[in-house]
């Protein structure tokens, strides 16, 4: 249960600072085009939200998968310590589909 505590919460987390940061971002984009383009304090105004509405949901999404990311080696949560030695139905040892010779006169040939 502690692992899934952790995966949520680092969901959460980066969600709202994804959120936060492409806001903020989005904000700042907004102003510029809108003084750029519009020339007016309320259409400024309204491309800032529009902009931080747009970026804001990017950069949440963009925390979303930043918290999918794959933990450092060694840090990946698990429900067995060592999972090749405890769970054995999991892993099994690889084993060649056929065996491969070098030798001309072993290998079968076209036709025949």
């Amino acid at each position: 249960m502690d692992d899934e505590d952790r995966a949520w919460s680092r969901l959460q987390r980066n969600l709202v600072i994804g959120a936060a940061v492409g806001a903020i971002v989005g904000v700042v984009v907004g102003l510029i085009i809108g003084a750029i383009v519009f020339q007016r304090p309320g259409a400024i105004a309204a491309s800032a939200i529009a902009g931080a509405i747009g970026i804001g949901g990017i950069g949440a999404f963009w925390g979303l998968l930043s918290a999918l990311e794959s933990p450092d080696p060694g840090n990946e949560p698990g429900q067995a310590e060592n999972p090749i030695r405890d769970v054995p139905e999991l892993t099994r040892e690889e084993q060649p589909l056929r065996h491969v010779s070098s030798d001309p006169d072993t290998r079968p040939r076209d036709g025949g």
